[in-house]
């Protein structure tokens, strides 16, 4: 990775927004720019401090994170995406929306710090312009998580049938 990835934490509770922080300043290639603690304040927060990256929380006041995400998403070159929730009920509609991770409550420093190294991978590829028309990854349910797989990785893929 070329450069600190430039990060703004987004969270309607103060104390997640400090752990986050705490666990980001751990992290050697990434700084924390800015906080918000609602999707409104984040918007106006992502136009003026220009962030790489969002942690962004789902459920807030107002503004959710979705919402956030779906308006970023209409963007030339929006910042990466990374959801910091304590629901997993909506990975599918953020990865619609084209988040580089989901990362679920109470977030681990290790759990973080991957998610942090795919937003340096992406944008090194997007710096070279690598980035293919075919899908790379599936994520998959398997417990109370969600698994990322390479599509390399896969042979065959089967459906039951209810």
């Amino acid at each position: 990775m070329t450069g600190l990835l430039r990060a703004l934490i987004v969270d309607d509770e103060p104390l997640a927004i400090e752990r986050l922080e705490v666990i980001c300043s751990r992290l050697p290639d990434l700084e924390v720019v800015g906080t918000a603690n609602d999707g409104a304040e984040a918007m106006h927060q992502i136009e003026r401090l220009e962030p790489d990256l969002v942690l962004l929380d789902i459920t807030m006041p107002s503004v959710d994170g979705i919402a956030v995400a779906a308006r970023l998403a209409r963007w030339d070159s929006p910042p990466a995406v990374v959801f910091v929730t304590a629901h997993d009920g909506f990975a599918l509609e953020a990865f619609d929306l084209e988040a580089i991770d989901y990362v679920l409550k109470p977030v681990s420093p290790e759990r973080l710090a991957r998610a942090v190294a795919r937003v340096a991978s992406r944008r090194g590829e997007r710096r070279r312009g690598g980035e293919s028309q075919w899908l790379s990854e599936l994520w998959v349910p398997h417990r109370e998580s969600l698994l990322r797989l390479p599509v390399s990785e896969i042979d065959r893929i089967e459906a039951e049938r209810d």
